[in-house]
């Protein structure tokens, strides 16, 4: 029952996200609400595709609470939608659905606490070589985004904030990543971050200087980074190796006491 209900959970948002796309470049008449809500709509179908191929869905289904609570407040809170009532109300209706599709989803999936060691194991329990790989080829395209988008193709200030900002996030991920045991939902959130960087040109308006083709390059190749690194250990159940490894070597250790 769950399953099903999980299914048609992602299957409509994936709906949703695409009805939004669509709705941004025909009913918008402004480029902020454009931006605005093409980008709604493209995080919408992103959490909601990528719930599709994994057995929890509950981190992914959370990102469309998140992504549908900004959608539904942003027209109080953005000038941008003032003269522009087709991304108003675009947005509104995309994150209430967005918003209650992954209640819905998250309050029917596992429970955060369901595990007590998905994050805690032995500093000898590394994930395998091409998580490491991913890690590090992630940390270079952060780095590389940072310097390139703040010196070499510094052509606009938002462009060069938009690359110092995510490009520094996405190194921090990538960090975090290579130290720890089950880095899935890091890469969850390095894939964020990357399809966050690769859009950033069309919502923030600086698609036609030279600052878009670093973030596009860098946000594509973070993209596919974090979500192969997603998959792998989403399909792999990861977290349940973990766990087991932490359970047997906190008996190993603790045994005694629990005589």
């Amino acid at each position: 029952m769950r399953s099903s209900l999980s299914n048609w959970v992602s299957y409509l948002a994936v709906a949703v996200g695409i009805g939004t796309v669509a709705a941004s470049l025909t009913v918008t008449t402004t480029p902020a609400g454009r931006g605005l809500t093409l980008a709604a709509g493209a995080f919408i179908t992103f959490f909601a595709l990528l719930s599709l191929p994994v057995p929890d869905r509950t981190p992914l289904h959370w990102g469309l609470v998140v992504v549908g609570l900004a959608a539904t407040i942003l027209p109080w809170l953005s000038t941008g939608f003032t003269a522009d009532l087709g991304a108003a109300w675009t947005a509104g209706v995309a994150g209430a659905l967005a918003l209650a599709l992954g209640c819905i989803g998250w309050l029917n999936g596992r429970p955060p606490t369901l595990y007590g060691f998905n994050r805690y194991a032995s500093r000898d329990d590394k994930p395998p070589a091409v998580e490491r790989w991913i890690s590090r080829a992630a940390l270079v395209v952060g780095l590389l985004t940072v310097v390139i988008g703040t010196t070499v193709t510094n052509s606009s200030p938002a462009g060069a904030a938009v690359a110092a900002g995510l490009g520094l996030f996405i190194t921090v991920i990538a960090l975090w990543s290579m130290e720890a045991a089950d880095p899935t939902l890091d890469y969850l959130l390095m894939a964020t971050f990357g399809f966050a960087l690769f859009l950033a040109p069309w919502v923030v308006g600086y698609a036609g200087q030279p600052d878009a083709v670093t973030a596009w390059v860098g946000g594509f190749i973070t993209t596919v980074l974090g979500v192969t690194g997603f998959l792998r250990g989403a399909r792999r159940d990861r977290s349940s190796t973990v766990r087991e490894h932490a359970r047997m070597v906190y008996l190993q250790r603790y045994r005694h006491r629990m005589a």
